[in-house]
C-alpha cells in the first residue's frame, strides 16, 4: 500500500546533525547566515515531525505517570534551566546594540519596516542560535510531566506554534522578526532566571512571577501593534517593507493567541478569586 504524499515526505526527512553543528559552532565571526536560513529551509518539515512526536512523548508520558510518583529530577532541572537563563541573558545582551542602533538611527518603523543587517555578522548568528533552541524548549514540557505538574493548553500549544514559525520565519527574514526575537530574549532572561532560583529551592516574592507573566503580555501588546501597523502600511498606504505575507499572517494568529491566552493565564492566576491557589503551581513559558 502506498503512503499518502505527505506522510511519505514527513517520514523522508532527515536531520542534518553534522550540518547544524558546523553552524551552531561557527561562531558569530562572518557568520554564513545564508547557509543558516537554507538550513531551516531545508528542514522545515523537521518541526512538524517534533511536533508530531512531542504530542505523543508528553501525553503518552502524563498518561503513563498517572499512578506513579513524580520524579524529582532536582539537578537535571538545576543545570536545565541554568543553561536556558544563560543563553537568554546573553542572546539578549549580545543583541541590544544592534537592536537599539536601528531603532535610534533609523526610527520605530523603520525598525520593523527592515531587516538591515537583521541576521548578519554576530547579530545573525545569536538569531540563528535562537531559531534553533526552540527545537529544543521542547524538553521543558518533559520535565513539567514527569514531575506531574500541570500541564496548560497554553503551554503545549505555545511551544510548538513558536517552533514552526521560528524555523518557517527565518529563511524569508520579514523585519518585524527583529522585534519578536528580542522581546523574547529578554523576556526569557527573566524567566529562565526566575526558574532557575526556583528549582534551587531559593526563595522568590510571588509579586516576581505576576511581573515575569505582566512582561509576557507586554511582549505580545508591542508586537501585536508592531504588526497592525504594519499592516496598515502594508495593505493600506503600499508602503514597501521587508515583508512576506504568509509570515506576518502566521505572526499575527500566533501573537493574537498568545495575548489572549496569557492575559487569561494572568486574570485567572492573580485577579480572578481563587485562581491564585489553583495556577500558582503551574509553569508556563
Amino acid at each position: 500500500m502506498s503512503q499518502h504524499p505527505l506522510v511519505q515526505r514527513l517520514l523522508d526527512v532527515k536531520f542534518d546533525t553534522k550540518r547544524f553543528i558546523n553552524l551552531a559552532t561557527h561562531g558569530p565571526e562572518n557568520f554564513p547566515y545564508r547557509e543558516g536560513q537554507k538550513f531551516f529551509a531545508d528542514h522545515f518539515d523537521v518541526t512538524i515531525q517534533a511536533s508530531i512526536l512531542y504530542f505523543v512523548v508528553v501525553f503518552g508520558t502524563k498518561w503513563l505517570m498517572r499512578n506513579r510518583e513524580p520524579f524529582q529530577l532536582t539537578i537535571p532541572l538545576n543545570i536545565w534551566n541554568f543553561i536556558l537563563a544563560a543563553f537568554s541573558i546573553i542572546g539578549a545582551i549580545k543583541m541590544t546594540p544592534e537592536f537599539f542602533s536601528v531603532l535610534f538611527n533609523k526610527g520605530l518603523v523603520q525598525s520593523y519596516c527592515y531587516e538591515y543587517d537583521f541576521i548578519k555578522g554576530e547579530n545573525g548568528y545569536w538569531v540563528w542560535l535562537f531559531m534553533a533552541s526552540k527545537l529544543f524548549e521542547l524538553v521543558d514540557t518533559i520535565f513539567l510531566v514527569l514531575r506531574k505538574r500541570p500541564l496548560m493548553f497554553l503551554h503545549w500549544y505555545h511551544h510548538i506554534l513558536t517552533m514552526i514559525y521560528a524555523w518557517y520565519s527565518h529563511p524569508l527574514n520579514p523585519g518585524f522578526n527583529r522585534y519578536g526575537i528580542y522581546l523574547n530574549f529578554c523576556v526569557h532572561a527573566f524567566m529562565y532566571s526566575y526558574y532557575f532560583l526556583r528549582s534551587m529551592k531559593i526563595r522568590v516574592p510571588g509579586a516576581v512571577a505576576q511581573a515575569i507573566t505582566s512582561l509576557q503580555i507586554v511582549q505580545f501588546i508591542i508586537s501585536c501593534g508592531v504588526l497592525a501597523h504594519l499592516g496598515v502600511l502594508i495593505y493600506i498606504n503600499g508602503s514597501d517593507c521587508d515583508f512576506d505575507p504568509s509570515v506576518f499572517k502566521l505572526a499575527v494568529f500566533m501573537d493574537v493567541s498568545y495575548l489572549a491566552l496569557f492575559i487569561n493565564f494572568f486574570l485567572k492566576s492573580y485577579v480572578i478569586k481563587g485562581g491564585k491557589d489553583k495556577y500558582k503551581k503551574q509553569k508556563t513559558n
